[in-house]
């Protein structure tokens, strides 16, 4: 019986071993940086090109639930463009159980960057739209995604 005892114990310290090992956090050691740690994985930071132009698209802080400041940078020949009409368009497709959202946002020029508030309603996958009117009036686009 003491043999059965000792093998059915050491069974299942060695599972919930295994397990804690399987668990995110560890066995009660989640805290403020785990989570930053995963959280700064959401700091942006993409660059584009289209049309001869480099496009920066960064953000302070990490991406998050909520309000976010993005800023864009528009360059030309190593030149910072400062006088084009800048806008995103967020979105996140429909999927079951979730109608279409979709965010937009008219950039403002702020020292020699573009800046403005998205506002990402939910986690996940986002796409955006950046579009840009330069002086010549053509408009430039550019398409990617950030995960939220």
């Amino acid at each position: 019986m003491r043999k059965l005892s000792t093998l059915l114990l050491s069974s299942m310290l060695a599972f919930t071993m295994a397990q804690a090992e399987g668990m995110k956090c560890g066995a009660g050691k989640c805290g403020s940086s785990m989570n930053m740690k995963e959280s700064n994985s959401n700091l942006l930071s993409q660059m584009h090109s289209t049309d001869g132009y480099k496009i920066i698209f960064t953000s302070n802080k990490p991406l998050v639930t909520g309000n976010n400041e993005v800023i864009v940078s528009l360059y030309k020949d190593n030149h910072v463009i400062n006088d084009a009409k800048v806008k995103i368009k967020v979105f996140m497709p429909e999927m079951p159980g979730m109608p279409y959202m979709e965010y937009k946002e008219k950039l403002k020029l702020d020292k020699k960057k573009y800046k403005g508030l998205v506002n990402f309603s939910m986690g996940g996958t986002w796409q955006y739209h950046l579009k840009f009117k330069t002086s010549d009036d053509k408009v430039h686009k550019v398409r990617g995604s950030v995960n939220i």
